[in-house]
């Protein structure tokens, strides 16, 4: 009778062991191939009800608005300063979401937060990523006495020549100070193009969320600065 409840004793923490040593390894396969894991950080909070899913975090239905709203919120209370946010244009299209980068300070990387709504599987997708430190890359290295603005380049290919020097260098100033971007597919749809004569920079942009500055030197990105809107004079706004 005794030697039954050893064995009995022994069975059971035998299938205790191999249950741990289960739910540890799904543990790990629902992490594995994650940049980046919210949960074990004390300052990147995880939205209600995302869950991880290598290699996103997923959650049923479409959120990816009130996800990039959360973090606009909550990121900066953690000490993260944001960098740039661009959200798509058209809600309803399938993969329609937002990319955000955020700095904090003693922080050698970039925290990088994207998500989307897709419609097949009815879910919201997130991706948490460490980046390299965004540059801000001098695109104008010379004097220019003369720069020509084109307010409307999908309808006139006239511009107006800006001569001021102080407004010019000032100009240059704000690219060059504006950080490297990714790439994106849709930019923001009031569209201009300035020419400096040895290369010309199409600028995107939308007077409350930012401005795309894109050339074959790359993409660069900056907030709605009204200084950048005076200077050029591309908005009727201004």
């Amino acid at each position: 009778m005794k030697s039954g409840k050893w064995v009995g004793l022994i069975l059971f923490i035998l299938l205790i062991g191999s249950l741990i040593g289960y739910f540890q390894q799904k543990q790990q396969e629902k992490y594995r191939g994650l940049d980046l894991i919210p949960e074990q950080t004390a300052d990147i909070p995880l939205y209600p009800g995302l869950k991880a899913d290598s290699p996103v975090y997923k959650i049923k239905g479409d959120h990816w608005g009130e996800i990039m709203h959360f973090y606009e919120k909550e990121l900066p209370k953690k000490g993260w300063r944001k960098i740039m946010i661009h959200a798509s244009q058209d809600s309803t299209e399938d993969g329609a979401g937002f990319i955000s980068n955020w700095e904090k300070k003693g922080t050698n990387w970039v925290l990088s937060i994207s998500g989307g709504y897709f419609k097949a599987p009815e879910q919201t997708e997130v991706v948490f990523e460490k980046r390299e430190a965004l540059k801000a890359m001098k695109w104008i290295e010379t004097d220019v006495s003369e720069i020509c603005i084109n307010e409307q380049p999908d309808r006139s290919d006239d511009c107006f020549a800006l001569t001021d020097k102080q407004a010019i260098e000032r100009i240059s100033e704000l690219i060059n100070s504006a950080p490297e971007a990714d790439n994106q597919q849709i930019y923001y749809n009031d569209k201009s193009v300035v020419d400096f004569r040895s290369f010309k920079i199409t600028v995107y942009y939308d007077l409350e969320k930012g401005i795309y500055f894109v050339s074959d030197r790359g993409t660069k990105w900056m907030e709605p600065e009204r200084e950048f809107f005076e200077l050029t004079r591309i908005s009727k706004e201004y």
